[in-house]
């Protein structure tokens, strides 16, 4: 039995990590066909420190795949691009990073459809600041 050194033992294991994360990337996004009810647009509301927020959310097929954007003008100037778009049971679950004055803050916003009035879940700097908001879909 050959004897390997620790070290490439430790290079293998990386190697090994790497593989399986990248995989893990290049997996196709969530099919349009499974977000069908939140394709569209959307105005989201949230209380915040600073008062009422309003952002525009857009969500799209494009390809068959769900891609979407936000934006909060002119409290946060410019459209971010979501990055991360899932589904938890019957939620759309949209990650993306909020920049505010030069910051990159972590934002997960949860839709939930609850009949006419959805809720929005909005999750900021990994739990560091959550609130519950409203969801209006434009028509």
């Amino acid at each position: 039995m050959r004897a390997y050194s620790r070290q490439a033992l430790m290079v293998a294991a990386v190697m090994v990590t790497l593989a399986v994360l990248s995989g893990a990337f290049a997996q196709a996004g969530l099919a349009a066909a499974d977000a069908a009810a939140f394709l569209g647009g959307w105005t989201l509301g949230l209380d915040s420190p600073q008062g009422a927020v309003s952002m525009d959310l857009t969500i799209k097929d494009e390809g068959g795949k769900v891609t979407g954007t936000i934006s909060a003008e002119p409290m946060v100037p410019g459209v971010a691009k979501i990055t991360d778009i899932t589904k938890s049971g019957t939620n759309l679950v949209l990650k993306y990073m909020l920049e505010v004055q030069g910051m990159q803050i972590p934002t997960a916003i949860t839709l939930t459809p609850d009949g006419d009035k959805w809720k929005a879940n909005f999750d900021f700097a990994d739990g560091q600041f959550t609130t519950a908001g409203t969801a209006v879909k434009k028509p």
